[in-house]
């Protein structure tokens, strides 16, 4: 299992969250931390790559090609009330689960041991297959005392089910090492890439480290994605009403 880190700088920060956010269902918390990254703006601390991620290359404009990665950077807060960000993304989620694993620790190591993080928040897509226009935040902790505090925010507490892929494995390794947080997912259909679910995250993030981000671009991408949502929940709903006549009119009648 080979994990490589290309560290870019050595910036001294103070008392940071680390902030994940890898593609997933409708790329919500992908998207969410892309823009946060973009707005407010963050530093490129370090790239990453290993032999868990899909075997491919990207072929930029100039023809040149690219590895997949994943990215770690950095921002510093500008007053000594707010603390400093990690935010960790990346262009795919390992296919191996192995590296999944391998992968996390790493990143927990890296975020806790090199730059003293003691927190941690996972974004992600809490899946319903139906569309909304005002979507909640669910969340799950790494320890009940935290219940109220992200209560108190308007999330709603997942109590059962699971959390697939690293924006959960992340918070679960993150729990092992001593380092709490949340696990945030912004419900979606599922359907299609849902700015709308990260935008809400997004506001989550920033009633948690008060930290103000512009929502302007996200906020358009958001509107353009709920009108193609809204046909595609239309077509559903006429193919349903379809497929349920035809059965109805399937059903033998009786021979008189």
């Amino acid at each position: 299992m080979k994990v490589d880190f290309a560290t870019k700088e050595r910036p001294k920060l103070s008392d940071p969250i680390l902030i994940c956010g890898l593609p997933g269902s409708a790329l919500v918390g992908k998207v969410a931390l892309d823009h946060l990254i973009a707005t407010l703006p963050a530093a490129l601390l370090a790239e990453i790559y290993c032999d868990g991620i899909s075997p491919q290359v990207f072929v930029e404009e100039d023809g040149t090609v690219s590895m997949m990665k994943n990215e770690i950077y950095f921002w510093k807060a500008s007053r000594s009330s707010k603390r400093d960000l990690i935010l960790y993304t990346g262009d795919a989620q390992p296919s191996v689960s192995e590296t999944e694993y391998a992968l996390s620790e790493k990143i927990m190591d890296f975020a806790r041991k090199e730059h003293g993080a003691r927190d941690v928040i996972t974004l992600g897509a809490y899946v319903t297959g139906t569309y909304t226009q005002s979507p909640q935040v669910y969340a799950a902790v790494t320890d009940a005392t935290l219940s109220g505090k992200i209560l108190s925010f308007g999330c709603k507490m997942m109590t059962e089910g699971a959390i697939t892929g690293m924006n959960g494995l992340l918070l679960g390794v993150a729990k092992i090492k001593g380092m709490s947080g949340y696990a945030l997912l912004g419900e979606t259909s599922g359907y299609a890439i849902d700015p709308k679910a990260s935008e809400a995250l997004l506001a989550m993030i920033s009633k948690i480290t008060g930290i103000s981000v512009d929502m302007k671009e996200l906020e358009e991408r958001a509107k353009e994605a709920q009108a193609i949502l809204r046909t595609v929940e239309s077509w559903r709903r006429q193919e349903s009403e379809e497929e349920s006549q035809q059965g109805e009119e399937k059903k033998p009648g009786y021979i008189t």
